[in-house]
């Protein structure tokens, strides 16, 4: 692919930051509402303390601002088009690679 001044572009580079996975989506704690579309009373309120860039996918450590509970929540933040558009719980797989950086971070 080239650019309009002839130059390389990265394809999958290109991707990566049109679609915002080469930087967190956030970079400052935000409260965010995460319930079932089909569950309205099922909603809960949570602020984003951390947000994880790893392997091109945003990965959020989640704290209960509506109740009280003492550890944070891990989930997987589908982007597109730099915007949060799902929450996912994080794979078993991944899980493994993904806690033992937010300890990293958690205990600095």
């Amino acid at each position: 692919m080239m650019s309009e001044r002839c130059n390389v572009i990265s394809l999958s580079n290109y991707k990566r930051e049109r679609n915002g996975l080469d930087k967190p989506i956030f970079d400052e704690p935000v409260t965010i509402t995460i319930g079932e579309p089909d569950n309205p009373f099922s909603q809960g309120k949570y602020v984003v303390v951390c947000n994880l860039v790893h392997d091109d996918r945003q990965f959020l450590a989640l704290e209960r601002s509506d109740k009280t509970e003492e550890l944070y929540l891990l989930v997987e933040a589908i982007v597109e088009n730099q915007s949060l558009v799902e929450i996912t719980p994080v794979a078993e797989g991944d899980y493994t690679v993904v806690e033992p950086i937010f300890k990293k971070i958690f205990n600095h």
